[in-house]
């Protein structure tokens, strides 16, 4: 009989973490997985999300969603892990948890049942002080497998909490990705201009730091020819956009909401951007590697470093340098042999260690669980 596995994952939004998970639990499905998936609103069913993610129809989904709007992510958390442990009271299964860990950790403890975490965000990002240091190695040393997205990632784990970890790379659909780059259509901004094109995709957040993307670029106008599409949406929206009023630099720069082929845009760019402040192994750099595009990224935890192989794969500048980033765009010769070389780098890297399907992996790491 195969394995009863129930994921828990709250918060279904329109970022990297969603496509893996989705890949994920469909492919377990499809391998005749019984999977029961938490979550507090089945948001694969709104307007915004229903054409990119979509459950498998044998996948039982239990939501725990009051008849009242909650918009608050640890009140999720809260109401899908009391919906959780009442199902494992009674029921069989792993625990599978790709959000908020401590919960389900517990709730593993309580209900004598296994449980495998995958961590998405860097420890620096949380791990403030020793208390915190303390507190999270405890309760992480209580899964039963920890999973991380890179050796980089591994890493981390390691210096932070001296446990191990297995490394359970994304899902990655490289041909089509190439194939949904290819999509014809008008986007006057890039097309028939003469300059830099650059591009950034993610939410518009105090993580993904735009804004020191539009500090870099403002100072790169003085020097070069260049435009800015920022594809995403999120809460910094407004006051990037009032940067840019402010700093009159308005028909310079773009935005353009949620989409979900971000790669016909990416395809007609020069150079992307990530402006990070931490990561958990960014899919879209990935992503852009597939379609032979320069990057240059932050120096965040973790991600970058590896999949740009420490600088030989694309540009790496110090979080919040907007001085250092702006050098870098100032200085690029997109048609040099370095250039052409660091692009080649990166994706060779990519087609190295990423696939499609990654249920196989992820059966082979647990199966000893």
């Amino acid at each position: 009989m195969k394995k009863h596995l129930n994921f828990y994952f709250p918060c279904i939004e329109d970022g990297g973490l969603e496509k893996n998970v989705f890949a994920l639990v469909n492919s377990l499905a499809r391998k005749n997985y019984k999977i029961n998936f938490f979550t507090y609103e089945d948001t694969t069913k709104s307007k915004k999300l229903k054409k990119k993610f979509f459950f498998h129809k044998k996948i039982n989904v239990i939501e725990s969603a009051f008849f009242f709007n909650i918009n608050r992510r640890y009140l999720k958390y809260l109401f899908c892990s009391l919906r959780l442990f009442f199902f494992c009271i009674f029921q069989k299964g792993t625990i599978i948890s790709f959000q908020g860990n401590v919960l389900p950790i517990i709730i593993a403890k309580i209900t004598s049942k296994k449980i495998i975490i995958r961590c998405n965000t860097a420890p620096s990002k949380y791990v403030t002080n020793i208390y915190k240091k303390i507190f999270f190695k405890f309760i992480y040393s209580l899964s039963d497998l920890i999973l991380v997205t890179s050796e980089d990632f591994k890493k981390e784990i390691k210096k932070y909490f001296y446990l191990n970890s297995q490394v359970h790379r994304q899902s990655l659909d490289i041909n089509n990705i190439n194939r949904l780059s290819k999509y014809k259509f008008k986007f006057n901004f890039f097309e028939n201009f003469n300059g830099l094109k650059i591009i950034n995709v993610g939410r518009l957040t105090y993580q993904k730091d735009q804004m020191t993307l539009l500090k870099a670029f403002k100072k790169l106008l003085k020097f070069k020819k260049s435009r800015l599409l920022l594809i995403g949406s999120g809460e910094d929206e407004n006051k990037l956009k009032k940067f840019i009023k402010d700093q009159e630099i308005s028909k310079f720069v773009k935005f353009i909401a949620f989409t979900k082929n971000p790669f016909k845009y990416i395809a007609k760019s020069d150079v992307k951007v990530l402006s990070s402040k931490f990561e958990g192994n960014p899919n879209i750099l990935l992503e852009v590697a597939c379609l032979k595009k320069l990057i240059i990224s932050s120096d965040c935890k973790v991600g970058p470093r590896e999949i740009l192989q420490a600088g030989k794969g694309g540009f790496l500048y110090k979080v919040g340098n907007d001085r250092k980033l702006c050098d870098l765009l100032k200085n690029i010769k997109l048609s040099s042999k370095e250039i052409k070389n660091k692009i080649k780098i990166s994706n060779d890297y990519v087609f190295k260690n990423y696939q499609k399907d990654i249920s196989m992996s992820f059966i082979n790491l647990t199966k000893d669980i």
